[in-house]
């Protein structure tokens, strides 16, 4: 087999599949994606693949609203199985933070963003299983959802393969090779790939390998953990997602009557790991304290069948918000790294953004300068007024 290409993309998760379908589709060249293992081994696999438009920056709300228009056809454009689920997503705070919400809901409705406050007896008819405080405030995004995160993967990779694109797996990227200030190639476990361009997408595994091309990325791959729980028979119905504040917690339907359930406190920026080298496991005593803060919202779950959990990655920058954009210094070199727990949500139009950029020279569909590498060094970081780094 070939191992010269025109474009060579590092990561086999959901963001470099979707790059790999979009660069081929643009019949940018030959299009080569390497995965060490096989596609979505990483934090992708893993994902809660919640998808929804709630963010307090314009910019990634864009993001977020093209992308779900993508999901919601998913199958007519890549081919496989529909991959979305409708489910809505409420949205909790205390009443002291209602201001803070109201200024986010403005900023969704000037995209169009179907969302508004609703009322306890409002959210009672949407999920029944629910109890809401007095003083607590719920906005609901009538759109949300989630996907098949495994799926996702599979049908853009099967689709790049359609347009041309060559995946390999089994193929562990080692280092980024330079020449003259030029990107020139990977050094593999199976030797040299040479390339005339290169996109890193390898997620937990980014800054590394940008570092063996003198770059840094402020990139660090952290454990997040995951409880799952078997909905007791007298939860009447599926449910909602909630994005609920008050708990500290995010929790969703998923297969076979489970609830899918995590955090929304941004802890995991305090437990960084060795992405080749961490528990897998959820730990033993955060499920229970999982299980106590879902049950305040859904009362039922107090009778739920623990299923146990995992530990998976997310690789967090410092404003949790994604790069997008060059590596400094290196001719032919692209990053969409950093994702902090919005890979999924974002992945559509960010392997259509990546797509431009490396073709174009410029991002032309939504301007994506504030996720610039360098406003890290500026000082520039993405601003957003909610302490919890996943909601962004």
């Amino acid at each position: 087999m070939s191992q010269t290409c025109d474009i060579l993309i590092v990561g086999g998760g959901v963001i470099g599949s979707s790059v790999a379908y979009h660069l081929a589709a643009r019949r940018a060249g030959r299009v080569l994606l390497l995965e060490k293992s096989y596609l979505g081994a990483g934090s992708s696999g893993k994902s809660g693949a919640i998808v929804r438009q709630h963010y307090s920056n314009r910019l990634t709300a864009a993001m977020a609203q093209q992308s779900l228009r993508v999901f919601e056809r998913f199958a007519e454009q890549f081919g496989g199985p529909p991959v979305f689920t409708r489910t809505g997503m409420a949205l909790i705070v205390n009443d002291r933070d209602r201001a803070g919400l109201e200024a986010n809901l403005v900023v969704q409705h000037e995209l169009g963003i179907d969302v508004k406050l609703v009322s306890p007896e409002d959210l009672a008819d949407i999920d029944p299983n629910a109890r809401l405080a007095d003083d607590e405030v719920v906005a609901f995004e009538a759109e949300a959802g989630y996907v098949e995160a495994v799926q996702v993967v599979a049908s853009f990779a099967d689709a790049a393969r359609r347009e041309g694109a060559d995946i390999r797996m089994g193929v562990e990227v080692r280092a980024v090779l330079t020449e003259g200030g030029k990107v020139s190639g990977v050094e593999t476990n199976e030797g040299r790939y040479q390339c005339g361009a290169l996109v890193l997408a390898a997620g937990p595994w980014a800054a590394a390998l940008a570092r063996s091309a003198k770059v840094t990325l402020p990139v660090q791959a952290c454990r997040t953990q995951v409880a799952l729980f078997r909905r007791p028979p007298d939860c009447t119905r599926r449910g909602t997602i909630y994005g609920d504040f008050v708990q500290g917690i995010y929790f969703k339907p998923t297969h076979g009557e489970l609830v899918h359930a995590g955090s929304l406190a941004g802890e995991e920026v305090n437990d960084p790991v060795d992405p080749d080298d961490y528990n897998e496991a959820a730990d033993g005593a955060w499920l229970p304290l999982i299980r106590q803060r879902v049950s305040r919202r859904y009362p039922a779950m107090h009778r739920s069948y623990g299923r146990g959990g995992y530990g998976a990655l997310y690789a967090i920058t410092p404003d949790w918000h994604p790069i997008l954009d060059r590596l400094p210094g290196i001719e032919g070199a692209w990053c969409a790294a950093g994702f902090s727990g919005h890979g999924f949500k974002l992945s559509p139009i960010v392997g259509q953004l990546m797509a431009e950029l490396v073709v174009d020279g410029q991002a032309k569909t939504l301007d994506v300068s504030t996720l610039r590498l360098g406003r890290f060094e500026e000082g520039d970081l993405v601003k957003t007024p909610y302490s919890y780094g996943v909601m962004g």
